[in-house]
């Protein structure tokens, strides 16, 4: 299939990348011109790559025609003080404009990466959730002309990922035997799901000839923080000491979220690694020595 993918210098979108390649997939990504390329530094001379921030999308879809698919993983959290209009553009305007001209160059499929995030009266998500879930409403719109599947994800996690995030945060202090790690009460409970395990339902929905509107990726379990906390601890042998509610819970932070991945479940994918071996192989993979 010739596919577009967009995010494929980030976490998700580069083991998207590896996989597709690994198929045979004509492959063409979008970046901009001071994206980081490590992750994908061995994969980049067999895609077709542009820069967006030189390139129109427009001219994209002119150069390379009869393309089959679009996976849309490529986001902004706002971790960085992006404004909302900033955050707007990334997850609702450049999206909308590259389903738009899916639909008008009759693309197949086009799959979003969506959020199950629920949207907060306040809180540093706010503008992130609001802008993804405006972003699905238009696909839902043209999901009359397109096969348009929101992918519904709740907390990924493997090698390699943003040092800023919960896990890999929590993991290194512990590997180092930091002397301690403040977080916070830990009764967040959370639906953790392998990279490895959300590839291969990306890849599922991507075969699938009639994929549902919105497609939920998970366990369907939940594991609090402090359990999650206190497993890595134990697998890592770390004398680190969890300093749980040290700190007070973010405004507008979700307490209980859950994945329903009956869909996917009834189309023959099932998870790989529950969060005991998930954590072992991103241990083994990312902190060798």
């Amino acid at each position: 299939m010739k596919t577009i993918l967009t995010g494929a210098t980030g976490f998700l979108g580069s083991e998207i990348l590896k996989v597709l390649l690994r198929e045979n997939h004509n492959i063409i990504i979008l970046k901009r011109t001071f994206s980081n390329t490590q992750k994908i530094k061995n994969e980049l001379s067999a895609v077709r790559q542009y820069d967006i921030d030189k390139t129109s999308l427009a001219s994209i879809f002119e150069e390379n025609k009869n393309i089959d698919a679009i996976i849309h993983t490529a986001t902004c959290y706002g971790r960085k003080n992006e404004t909302a209009s900033q955050i707007f553009y990334s997850n609702t305007a450049f999206p909308l404009e590259l389903l738009e001209l899916s639909v008008k160059n009759k693309v197949k499929t086009f799959i979003n990466t969506g959020t199950i995030l629920p949207l907060a009266k306040k809180g540093q998500m706010h503008n992130y959730v609001l802008s993804k879930q405006q972003f699905a409403k238009w696909g839902e719109y043209y999901s009359q002309d397109i096969q348009f599947t929101n992918a519904i994800l709740d907390y990924i996690y493997g090698p390699f990922d943003d040092k800023t995030k919960f896990l890999p945060t929590l993991i290194e202090a512990c590997v180092e035997n930091k002397e301690s790690i403040n977080l916070s009460g830990g009764e967040q409970l959370r639906d953790f799901i392998y990279i490895e395990d959300v590839v291969t339902a990306y890849m599922k929905i991507l075969h699938l000839q009639n994929a549902p509107l919105e497609v939920e990726i998970g366990h369907g379990l939940q594991t609090s923080l402090k359990n999650a906390a206190l497993k890595i601890k134990e697998l890592t042998k770390s004398k680190t000491n969890l300093n749980f509610g040290a700190i007070e819970y973010k405004d507008g932070e979700p307490m209980s979220l859950k994945t329903n991945p009956a869909f996917l479940n009834s189309a023959g994918w099932k998870p790989k690694y529950n969060f005991t071996d998930g954590i072992k192989k991103l241990i083994s993979e990312e902190y060798k020595k």
